[in-house]
Formats: structure tokens, C-alpha cells, sequence
């Protein structure tokens, strides 16, 4: 299932030039935490900020502005290389903080050792990033309102509840947070969540000119890369793949290293014929950042290629990163049922799901849990989520396809072709297994 990217940029917690090092004994870390980072990555300006933090710390151990900092910051590592086990240092660096220097009141106002305007706001938003990062986006929410309880002010606070908010289905607060972050800090993470924002709501073309406002002020090479990403996607999933390979392309003059980029070309490769070239990219990309959606999307085109066994060893391989999750103290029920949907898992894809929507009311989880449900035999349950997942307004050629196929089934074959040729108008490149699917699907149930 090829959804919207999933790269994802966090929230900058505090210092945004320093980063967590790895954290021991007391503090709560996994052995061998201060070791160095891969050389590969020895140019990465995360990683030369990992190396001057571990300096700072070393000489002043009770700097615990920075140790929230870095906890922050090193959420950020293990979204961008995958690797769960950043997550314990993560944690470790901002208890850590919280150590040193307590909370502030909480978010129901009472106190927990400091005063308001004096609170550690830094460590509490860094453990609700955390949080949305291991997807327990209830705590997240209840992190960044203890946060913003501290400090009302903290731009990064209401960034940690936009996405906490958006994760959990509820868009209208999600868009009071995201406008709120806006007014108080009018930078590139609050203009990347109003714009997702927009996204959400069908309102693309806005969207654009938010993400064309923040190229134009964009300096540093990992804000252009990151901005031509957004505007990549965009193009990619309204089915311009020339304007998507040019975003990408110009992203990676600016910052050669940014995965996402890397990601986005090779869909455009696998939809534009080059099969060579975006079996290597995956192939990268999957060693580079070894994700769940990431391994299980590279299945799926294998798959489509009539590689089975090669696919079934990327499955196995999401499997592995999903219990390398789950070591460092997260899940995802949600990558874990499109895993299981790969297998032919129906019954556990849908109780997967079930788990997840139970927990969050995303529009992609109520999508995976239609289709599940669909897979297993059960269409007219599904169809109620299938609407929900499109009812926002978001274009997205997957959930229309989904919707779709669950209507035709249901022998509602006027709705079927309205949404199956409404996936294909929106890209009719959004799978390589889906979309000839869509296609064949539409011309059985008539002419589009």
C-alpha cells in the first residue's frame, strides 16, 4: 500500500543544532550508547552535533536544558535511519532532564516541583515527540498539554499536539494547534504541519503555496531538501510524475543524503517503466532505513514483478523491524496489519486494525481497516470506514480505490466506477499493484 510518504519531519525540541549521544548506566540507556556513528553518516550535520553534544555533556553532566535538547533531537535520529533503539536513549537523555530539573505543574495544575515559566517544558515535549514517534499519540496529547501548561508560549509544544491531535482523528483541534504554533513561531515546522493540514482537508493547491512560500525562505540544505520532498509528494500523488522527479532531484542538489528524496524517485521510477533503477533504490533505502511501510512497500513491487520469493524476504524483514520496534518500547499495529494484509493474514490484519482504530480515529487506519475487513469477506462492514477514511476531503488515489472495490462488491456498481475512476484521476500510478487492479476493476463494472 503506497500511502502518503511516511517520512515525516519531527519536531525540533529546544537547541536544534545539538543532538542526543547515547546515554548509560543510570541514565537508563542501552550499553554501548556513547559509541560513534556509523562513518557513513560522519557528515550528516545530526551526527557532527551528536559528537559535540557528547562533548558538552561530559564536561557539564548537569546541563539539563541540553539534555532535553538532545532527547528531542534524538527522536529525530530514529525516524530518519529507523533504528528503534535511539528511542531508549532518547528516553534516557530526557528523564535525564527531568532529573535534574523538574516538569512544572502539570496539565491538570498541579505542581510537580516547579513553577510555571521555570518548568522543564523542554523534557516534556521531547517525551511527547517520543511518544508520537512510538504512535502513543494519547500520551503525546497529554505530554504537550503538560508542556504548553509550563510554558504557553512553546511553538514545539503545540507541534508535539498538532500531530498527537491529527494522529488521533480529531482534525479540528488539530488545525487550532497547528494555527496556534503558526502565530507563535511562523517557521518551517509550523508551515510543514498547516500545510499536512490542508492536505488532510482536500485543499491541495493551498497547500502547494504554503510549501512554494517556504522554499523561497528556506536557507540550510536539509530545509530545501525537506521542502522539495513536500512539494515532490504533492506532485506525486496528483499523478505528475515529471514535476515529482524534477521536486526530488532539485531537493537532492541541495542535500544529497535525504532519504525521502531518494524514496520519492524511486516510485517515479517504478511508475515510469525503470524498473532497474527503482529496484536499486529500494534496495538502498531499505538498507539505509529499514522501516516496516518502507519493507513492505519494496515486497509489494517485487511482488508485482513476478519476484515472490525476493518479496517474501522483505516480508520477513518488516516482520523483524516490527519486533526491533517493539524492543525499544513501540508498535505499530497499523504497518503491522498492511504486513499481514501482504501475507494474506486477513483475520489478523483485521484485528490488528480493530486494535488500532480503537486507539486513533486516523484516516488511514479507518482505510487499512475497511480493506481488511473487505479482504475477509466482510464488505458491508468495511464500507462505513471506507467512507469515513475519505470524508475529510484528502486526495488519496489509495483510499478511493479501496472505497471503490468495497462498493462494487456491495453490487453498487455507479459508486464503484465514480470512486475507482476518481482514484485513477487523482494518479493513476499510486500502485503497482493497486492501480492495474483499479483499471481492471473499472472496466468491469463499465466504461469510465
Amino acid at each position: 500500500m503506497w500511502r502518503r510518504s511516511m517520512w515525516r519531519r519531527s519536531i525540533a525540541v529546544g537547541v536544534t543544532a545539538v543532538v542526543l549521544f547515547g546515554l548509560g548506566g543510570a541514565f537508563g540507556a542501552a550499553p554501548g550508547a556513547w559509541q560513534a556513528e556509523p562513518a557513513y553518516a560522519q557528515g550528516d550535520p545530526l551526527v557532527r552535533s551528536i559528537e559535540q553534544a557528547q562533548t558538552r555533556l561530559r564536561d557539564v553532566p548537569g546541563d539539563w536544558t541540553t539534555w532535553a535538547a538532545l532527547g528531542g533531537a534524538y527522536v529525530e535520529r530514529a525516524r530518519i535511519t529507523g533504528d528503534p533503539g535511539y528511542y531508549t536513549r532518547a528516553e534516557g537523555a530526557l528523564r535525564e532532564s527531568l532529573r535534574l530539573h523538574p516538569a512544572g505543574p502539570a496539565a491538570d495544575g498541579t505542581a510537580t516541583g516547579a513553577d510555571t515559566g521555570s518548568g522543564n517544558h523542554g523534557a516534556l515535549t521531547g517525551l511527547g515527540a517520543l511518544a508520537n514517534a512510538r504512535h502513543d499519540f494519547a500520551q503525546a496529547e497529554r505530554l504537550a498539554r503538560q508542556a504548553i501548561a509550563v510554558n504557553p508560549f512553546s511553538a514545539d509544544a503545540y507541534g508535539v499536539l498538532t500531530d498527537a491531535l491529527t494522529q488521533l482523528g480529531r482534525p479540528a483541534e488539530a488545525t487550532d494547534a497547528a494555527q496556534r504554533m503558526l502565530d507563535l513561531r511562523p517557521g518551517l515546522p509550523a508551515l510543514s504541519r498547516a500545510a499536512y493540514d490542508l492536505e488532510q482537508h482536500g485543499r491541495v493547491d493551498e497547500a502547494r503555496t504554503l510549501w512554494t512560500q517556504a522554499l523561497a525562505t528556506a536557507i540550510a540544505p536539509a530545509d530545501l531538501a525537506f521542502v522539495h520532498h513536500q512539494l515532490g509528494d504533492l506532485a506525486w500523488h496528483g499523478g505528475d510524475l515529471d514535476a515529482a522527479h524534477a521536486a526530488y532531484r532539485a531537493g537532492l542538489a541541495a542535500d544529497a543524503g535525504y532519504l525521502p528524496l531518494r524514496h520519492g524517485l524511486a516510485r517515479v521510477d517504478a511508475a515510469s517503466g525503470r524498473t532497474p533503477e527503482a529496484l536499486a533504490g529500494y534496495a538502498a533505502l531499505t538498507a539505509a532505513s529499514p522501516t516496516p511501510s518502507l519493507l513492505v512497500e519494496h515486497a509489494l513491487l517485487l511482488r508485482s514483478l513476478g519476484r515472490a520469493a525476493e518479496a517474501e524476504a522483505q516480508l520477513t524483514l518488516a516482520q523483524a523491524a516490527l519486533d526491533l520496534l517493539a524492543t525499544g518500547g513501540g508498535g505499530d499495529d497499523l504497518a503491522a496489519a498492511e504486513l499481514a494484509l501482504a501475507h494474506g493474514d486477513h483475520a489478523t490484519a483485521v484485528r490488528l486494525a480493530t486494535a488500532e482504530w480503537r486507539r486513533r480515529k486516523h484516516t488511514d487506519v479507518a482505510d487499512t481497516l475497511a480493506w481488511a475487513l473487505h479482504q475477509a469477506g466482510r464488505s458491508a462492514e468495511a464500507l462505513p470506514l471506507a467512507k469515513a477514511a475519505t470524508a475529510l476531503g484528502a486526495r488519496s488515489a489509495l483510499h478511493a480505490y479501496h472505497l471503490g472495490m468495497i462498493e462494487l462488491a456491495l453490487g453498487d456498481r455507479i459508486a464503484a466506477r465514480r470512486d475507482l475512476a476518481r482514484a485513477l484521476d487523482l494518479n493513476p500510478h499510486f500502485s503497482p499493484v493497486d492501480a492495474p487492479a483499479a483499471a481492471r476493476a473499472l472496466a468491469s463494472a463499465g466504461a469510465r
